[in-house]
């Protein structure tokens, strides 16, 4: 099984993915996470806004190698978990997503997330609004795709309620 599971920045993509795959494993079922920001292109391959690396367009990652390595892991693992802001954004990756879940925050939560980041240090604000703009943009799933559910990333994942999807 290939779970997609999409959602704006700090949305809580990530801590579904590892409460899945945590899942699957107590399950005794080979489970993994191929994270979306681990396909990202060579920074010299981005795109710019502003004179500074677009890393919230869908130019910047290779949806193929992302393809190649799922193919590759669904024939290795029970369950195949793929995450990222962009995950949605590749028609032909949404055509082997067998479950998609859809993280969803307000634009207010999303930006005091935002503001308590210091991963990266201060981001500037209008950085932070193109983030939001582009997830408008690119980010929200197509409405034709099959056994999607909404989640709520405002509060804690009820892993069971996700579970019966």
């Amino acid at each position: 099984m290939v779970i997609g599971i999409g959602g704006c920045s700090r949305s809580g993509k990530t801590t579904l993915a590892n409460d899945l795959v945590w899942h699957f494993r107590n399950q005794n079922q080979q489970a993994m996470v191929l994270r979306q920001d681990d396909f990202v292109k060579r920074v010299k391959d981005i795109p710019l806004i502003r004179d500074e690396i677009d890393w919230e367009c869908p130019a910047s990652i290779d949806f193929e190698l992302l393809k190649e390595a799922i193919t590759f892991f669904r024939t290795r693992f029970e369950v195949v978990i793929v995450e990222g802001i962009l995950v949605f954004a590749d028609s032909s990756l949404n055509t082997l997503f067998d479950r998609t879940f859809f993280v969803e925050i307000s634009e207010a939560t999303f930006r005091t997330r935002k503001a308590a980041d210091t991963r990266w240090s201060k981001i500037p604000d209008w950085f932070v609004t193109h983030i939001w703009q582009s997830y408008q943009r690119y980010g929200l799933p197509p409405a034709h795709l099959p056994n999607m559910s909404h989640v709520s990333g405002e509060v804690k994942f009820e892993i069971n309620a996700i579970l019966t999807h």
